[in-house]
């Protein structure tokens, strides 16, 4: 009776999910004939080992160490990769090429996801970090198909939202086969909602494990001379609506002493890059567009990269960073990349995604938390201004990365012999 109340609770929702999905705005790659693969109507891919889930742009950028190294110990393996969004699929055929065979991932009512897992029929599924379906989970426990969780965050607050329906809950994280949550906490939490200790592991994030990055600081290191000039750098990563807003503010007060630096201005979702630039005009500040391939004039303030999968290498040519997500009430984004291309970092004080990365960085010094974007704009120039300061706090956020290192390993260990 649940089952059937949920699917029939879905379908009014369904409209809105096409709208998000599907409606063009400029800047943002579209789903087009593809679209019917979300309703399980997608070509059969034959002898599935692992279904793999990722979402969106994120969850393929974390997953891509690990199919690589997955790849390497077993070539033959047949991964069928599932995304939610175009611009995760962008992402897919960027960075994993011929190693899966990409497919939209199914809407979760129980006619589209049956398809899809009769058509492909995969030996079993593996879904990065937490996005639980309930058919998803039904149809494949119908079938015999082990669902494992991979890089598993459980935050106090969703723990709490899940916990409110603990009957629902508790029917959807008892059929999760195994479950490798990044921190004790989170474990904690997943054990808390209905997941068997046996069934679960702490592994570590494996977004610690990122490729090394030498490589990639001297692309950066070139970029920055050719694009962007002598100048003393500070970039806004993956900025929200509401957001932009305040780091103009902020870079106003950071140019008032330091006059000739400039900010890199990187929003979270490309359909926003145009709102961001008029934004930015609207302000009265002159601005140069990372999709043009302009060079950045000694009066412009802001270098606005309007640009996909290019975050690490836009940190590779910056000082220090300021993390979006956390001015408003996001929770955060991933503090890694900027702390191992040795970014110093400060962001808002919404962080609570990432809140045990956070509390590493911020007592080895590589980051600092306000809500006040006076202090956030103090902390951005104390460390523009102090070469040596940035560099330590740089390195100290490095050292984080460095010693968190091995949940790839692990992960790949647990899912393989499990």
């Amino acid at each position: 009776m649940m089952r059937l109340l949920y699917n029939l609770l879905l379908i009014p929702l369904l409209p809105l999910a096409m709208y998000k999905l599907y409606w063009p705005k400029v800047g943002k790659p579209n789903v087009g004939k593809r679209w019917l693969e979300h309703f399980g109507f997608s070509l059969k891919v034959s002898q599935v080992d692992i279904w793999l889930h990722t979402v969106s742009v994120g969850e393929v950028i974390a997953a891509t160490p690990l199919i690589t190294q997955l790849k390497q110990q077993q070539p033959s393996l047949n991964i069928l990769l599932t995304t939610t969004t175009a611009t995760g699929t962008e992402q897919v055929g960027a960075k994993l090429g011929e190693l899966v065979t990409h497919r939209y991932a199914p809407f979760d009512l129980w006619p589209c996801v049956k398809l899809f897992i009769n058509k492909h029929q995969p030996k079993q599924l593996w879904i990065m970090e937490t996005e639980l379906w309930p058919n998803w989970l039904n149809v494949c426990q119908g079938n015999n198909i082990p669902v494992s969780l991979i890089n598993a965050r459980m935050s106090q607050r969703s723990c709490q939202r899940y916990l409110r329906f603990a009957g629902f809950s508790k029917s959807l994280f008892t059929k999760l086969s195994l479950v490798l949550a990044q921190h004790q906490d989170d474990a904690q939490r997943f054990n808390q909602l209905g997941v068997a200790a046996a069934n679960l592991q702490v592994s570590g994030s494996i977004k610690y494990d990122l490729p090394n990055t030498d490589a990639l600081q001297l692309q950066a290191t070139e970029i920055r001379k050719q694009l962007l000039g002598e100048r003393l750098v500070w970039i806004a990563a993956s900025t929200h609506k509401g957001e932009d807003e305040l780091i103009l503010d902020i870079m106003q007060k950071v140019r008032n002493q330091l006059p000739d630096s400039l900010l890199v201005l990187v929003p979270r979702h490309p359909e926003r890059f145009e709102q961001v630039a008029e934004l930015i005009a609207d302000r009265g500040f002159s601005y140069s567009r990372r999709s043009l391939q302009q060079t950045v004039a000694p009066d412009q303030a802001v270098y606005l990269a309007d640009s996909m999968g290019e975050m690490m290498l836009m940190y590779g040519c910056a000082d220090t960073a300021f993390i979006g997500g956390s001015l408003v009430n996001i929770g955060g984004h991933n503090y890694l990349e900027a702390a191992a291309m040795r970014l110093p970092c400060v962001a808002g004080e919404y962080d609570f995604n990432f809140s045990d990365i956070s509390q590493q960085l911020q007592a080895c010094g590589a980051l600092k938390l306000s809500a006040d974007t006076e202090q956030l704009a103090n902390w951005i120039k104390a460390w523009l201004s102090d070469e040596n300061a940035r560099k330590k706090a740089g390195e100290a956020g490095l050292g984080i990365v460095k010693q968190n290192q091995g949940a790839l390993a692990r992960s790949l260990d647990a899912l393989l012999n499990h």
